[in-house]
């Protein structure tokens, strides 16, 4: 690319090939969450790809307004599954990102102060150990119980919003290299990969997740050298940053040819993704593509094994699809099939494929449209009224919980794997019985 070109990081840059592919045909405009909320030409995939042109040709120049178009976008990819010309919309959002802390002000410190949390607390593991720590104790303390019941957290909206999401309660987190139940017989192996917020906040669904995998005779192994996925620097824009991840899971997970089992949607998706993201890298390109056709998320490798749970879960279910699971990866049914076949009532509401507003770190970023999408969720529930929503990814557990909260009813909010677990464990209380 020329020296004059009007991206800041030409390296990096949305490709004219990327770009020329959308006609603006608007198919996109009705899935697109920010157009919903907003309606605005600008907050819809059709839109900010025009700025995109328009940047790129020396039209319109990088300004703070164009950039916070591209911003507000919550990155869930739902204008790729109804795109009839492939437009790959998430690799032109990551590349139009990349180049935005290296322009003009906009919101320069609070990328800078982003970026630096995203290197070194989310993909440090003691780092983010240690920040996550209180935060667990707090989910699990009656003090939580005490500020809910005094208001006292209205007066702090950002805390109160905080607890909200929180899970009644939060086990142990499960961290890389940990023990997980095993099989008494093994008839195959696979990895876990257990991330980084994954891990810390969510141990409970790692370990249900291993226990379904062992009962279905599946070996798992929590490799001790994987480290956090890089997706949520990649979507920020850290593309350097985001390919240094990559090669550090490539080089731990590498030597087995075993796959790769994810219980995060968001995970799953970038590392389904590496061989695109390390497509320019000499010396790990091919390796980038090997490792991702063995990533398959943990839904998709359960349905596969084809292992029959007994009917033994009653309840209305609502499953929610996370947007990289339904978007990104195209898993819509398998989720599905394996909840129908614990015995519940799935029920489906409007929207349900629609994005929740949690994003990664959306909902921390651009907290207005991440509350305006959740009160969307909230609607629906107190609608459906379900016992049980489920979703596959834990940025939409925590925006569940605070939605089912402010829903005013009393609903679980579960990974499908935490489901399947239960309903087995049922199964086997029953029998025993």
């Amino acid at each position: 690319m020329a020296s004059d070109s009007p991206w800041p990081r030409p390296a990096d840059a949305p490709a004219a090939e990327d770009l020329s592919r959308c006609v603006h045909c608007g198919l996109c405009v009705n899935s697109c969450p920010t157009y919903a909320i907003t309606g605005l030409e600008a907050e819809s995939p059709r839109g900010r790809i025009h700025l995109m042109k328009a940047v790129a040709e020396g039209r319109i120049p990088l300004t703070a307004t164009v950039q916070s178009h591209w911003e507000l976008c919550l990155q869930c990819r739902a204008c790729e599954a109804v795109c009839p010309s492939g437009v790959p919309y998430g690799r032109l959002m990551e590349k139009t990102r990349a180049q935005l802390d290296a322009a003009p002000p906009s919101g320069a410190q609070s990328r800078q102060m982003r970026r630096f949390l995203l290197r070194n607390v989310v993909a440090r593991p003691r780092v983010l150990a240690a920040i996550l720590a209180p935060v667990r104790w707090l989910a699990n303390s009656a003090v939580r119980t005490a500020a809910v019941r005094s208001g006292i957290l209205h007066l702090i909206p950002p805390l109160a919003r905080g607890e909200r999401m929180l899970p009644n309660r939060v086990g142990a987190p499960l961290r890389r290299g940990g023990d997980v139940p095993q099989p008494a017989a093994p008839r195959g192996e696979a990895i876990l990969f257990t991330g980084c917020v994954m891990g810390e906040l969510f141990g409970d669904v790692h370990r249900a997740t291993a226990r379904v995998l062992a009962r279905a005779g599946i070996r798992t192994e929590n490799a001790p050298l994987q480290v956090c996925c890089g997706a949520l620097s990649a979507h920020d824009g850290d593309l350097e940053f985001a390919r240094r991840l990559a090669r550090q899971n490539i080089d731990a997970l590498e030597g087995s040819e075993a796959p790769i089992v994810v219980n995060s949607a968001g995970c799953g998706a970038a590392m389904k993704e590496y061989g695109e993201l390390l497509d320019g890298d000499r010396a790990y390109a091919e390796r980038a593509r090997a490792f991702s056709a063995r990533v398959r998320d943990a839904t998709e490798y359960v349905a596969g094994l084809g292992v029959e749970t007994p009917a033994a879960f009653t309840g209305r279910v609502a499953y929610q699809d996370p947007c990289h699971l339904a978007h990104a990866q195209r898993i819509r049914e398998q989720p599905r099939q394996l909840l129908r076949s614990t015995g519940c009532e799935l029920v489906e509401t409007n929207g349900a494929d629609m994005c929740c507003g949690a994003a990664g770190i959306y909902s921390l970023v651009q907290p207005t449209m991440s509350a305006a999408l959740r009160e969307r969720k909230a609607d629906q529930f107190r609608a459906a009224r379900p016992d049980v929503v489920v979703t596959a990814n834990p940025g939409c557990q925590l925006q569940y919980q605070a939605a089912v909260r402010e829903a005013g009813i009393e609903a679980r909010v579960m990974h499908v794997m935490e489901l399947l677990d239960e309903a087995q464990a049922r199964a086997e209380t029953e029998r025993q019985d």
